[in-house]
């Protein structure tokens, strides 16, 4: 089995469409691939419709959540959620709508700098998507602004820079209610990027347990192998399922290729031993 449970389709901000990565994770010998696009759910079903052409690969439904903990900003993953879940459905409703108005707010500070992107950030969107940073960050290189994604991280869309614009998500108590009520298990996302101590991690997992967010990604294309070592140890202190996933978003992110992350290891409890509509 090889397992990937962090990835993005172009109902986010990731390239390919929900059916291009199915076929994407089948050539990647990929036997159980996540689906997890930020705040929205309107990928799943073209992904699961594709995979019923692969009898060698199994979607399991997710997306990735934004949300707030001591003022710090975290994503947390729902995996093998019921995306017809009334409460996770209103919640990521609200979340839409949280970046729908900071889009607004970001076209109109850019509009103050002379600088016009709404037709070349609504090029890039399937209908009902919504404008990401990185969707900005895009069309400041098609414009002419940029020549690259890292150029235009640095010249905007960051603290003190034209098109920045701060967020105000739900607390992590609101996101892992969500996902509870959806049937499905809260996973801490990629949490060597938060860059915090072992012990404020550690502070953060007692509170996640609290809430019932069970598990934390373990292996990533990103941790290197102390850092991976790290992060199970912690697991198996607290008692947390573990999870691997890429954060794959496109080709041209080779640091993010998918299903590059390296396997658990035997001695994790691994997240999908809780999924209710597989066989793990």
């Amino acid at each position: 089995m090889k397992y990937d449970l962090h990835c993005h389709s172009h109902f986010s901000d990731g390239a390919l469409s929900p059916t291009e990565l199915v076929d994407a994770a089948v050539e990647a010998q990929i036997t159980h691939l996540a689906l997890t696009d930020h705040d929205t759910l309107d990928g799943l079903a073209e992904a699961q419709r594709a995979a019923f052409r692969h009898q060698s690969l199994t979607v399991i439904n997710g997306l990735e959540l934004s949300c707030t903990w001591e003022n710090q900003l975290l994503h947390i993953v729902g995996l093998d959620v019921n995306p017809n879940n009334a409460d996770l459905k209103a919640g990521v409703a609200q979340n839409k709508q949280r970046r729908l108005r900071r889009a607004e707010a970001m076209f109109e500070d850019f509009e103050q700098h002379d600088i016009y992107l709404r037709d070349f950030v609504a090029n890039q969107l399937v209908s009902g998507g919504v404008p990401t940073r990185p969707h900005f960050a895009q069309a400041l290189i098609e414009q002419g602004f940029a020549k690259d994604k890292k150029q235009a991280f640095k010249r905007y869309l960051v603290r003190g820079k034209p098109g920045y614009i701060p967020m105000r998500w739900p607390p992590l108590e609101e996101v892992a209610d969500w996902i509870l009520k959806a049937g499905g298990v809260a996973v801490l996302a990629h949490p060597n990027r938060y860059k915090m101590t072992r012990t404020k991690l550690s502070r953060l997992i007692s509170e996640m347990l609290a809430l019932g967010i069970q598990g934390m990604e373990v292996s990533t294309p990103t941790t290197d192998k102390q850092q991976t070592g790290m992060l199970g140890e912690l697991a198996n202190q607290f008692g947390l399922l573990a999870s691997v996933g890429s954060d794959f978003h496109s080709y041209d992110q080779p640091w993010a290729k998918l299903g590059s992350a390296q396997p658990l290891a035997a001695s994790l409890n691994p997240v999908w031993a809780q999924f209710s509509s597989i066989s793990a």
